[in-house]
């Protein structure tokens, strides 16, 4: 009888039947899944913001081409539209220069957020258009 049961564990046929995953590996899983999970939803924000300050001066550099503008009324019509797309950008990061056939906008700030303990996730907002006269 004894040689019976060294057989049977031997042949391994009882381990090609068991497979799944462990409580321990589902664990370490969900703790993955989980923190990138999170990830996303602290970094979306800041690139949505990102993609409206995109939105935004494209918008403006389509519609105020070939216009008589000037220095004011580029950044009137710009606070305007950071106030309705909800952008806080501060005066001081917004730089309208004059160039040769026109304006150069250019937006320069850095959006930070919490991620976890001393870990933050940084975008920087480095964007610019020409506007044409």
């Amino acid at each position: 009888m004894g040689p019976n049961r060294t057989k049977d564990r031997l042949n391994g046929a009882s381990r090609r039947r068991q497979s799944g995953v462990t409580a321990i590996g589902f664990v370490l899983l969900a703790c993955v899944f989980g923190l990138v999970g999170f990830a996303g939803l602290k970094a979306a924000p800041l690139y949505m913001q990102k993609m409206r300050l995109n939105t935004v001066l494209s918008d403006i550099g389509q519609e105020m081409q070939g216009r008589g503008n000037s220095v004011q009324s580029i950044r009137n019509e710009l606070e305007s539209r950071f106030y309705i797309e909800g952008l806080q950008i501060p005066r001081e990061n917004v730089s309208i220069r004059q160039v040769q056939d026109g304006y150069q906008i250019q937006v320069k700030q850095e959006s930070r957020t919490p991620f976890m303990a001393d870990l933050w996730f940084l975008v920087v907002l480095d964007e610019q258009v020409e506007i044409h006269r």
